[in-house]
């Protein structure tokens, strides 16, 4: 391995394909704990890019958490407000800047994803 194979390799980390006309899915290798994919999509809406899950995220966390239940929503409200993301209709959001801070949003919109679907992981044990 040299740095070249590591450049190579860090390059290829998303694969972005069309939805929609509007919509495109950012492929990651980054899962959920049952394997299912985590889902990021890219949207253009009057010339406002923005990443969702497309609600896929709360429909995970629905088989594990009572997400009615304050400290539920307190958990939730806390790890999206750290992230700077909102739910909207049941869909992580995460605002676009720019292109240059599109990298690092992705991370941070996977590492938000994570710590939602974990949350488990903060109380004395899953619903």
């Amino acid at each position: 391995m040299t740095i070249s194979d590591i450049n190579m390799a860090i390059a290829t980390v998303f694969e972005v394909s069309p939805v929609t006309l509007n919509e495109w899915e950012i492929k990651t290798k980054a899962n959920f704990q049952n394997g299912e994919s985590i889902k990021i999509f890219i949207v253009n809406e009057k010339n406002n890019w923005y990443l969702t899950d497309n609600k896929t995220t709360l429909k995970y966390m629905n088989n594990i958490y009572d997400l009615k239940a304050p400290d539920v929503k307190s958990c939730i409200a806390s790890v999206i407000r750290i992230y700077g993301f909102n739910i909207t209709a049941g869909a992580l959001k995460a605002n676009i800047e720019d292109e240059v801070s599109l990298q690092s949003k992705i991370f941070d919109y996977i590492m938000c994803v994570g710590q939602l679907a974990n949350m488990y992981a903060f109380f004395d044990k899953p619903e």
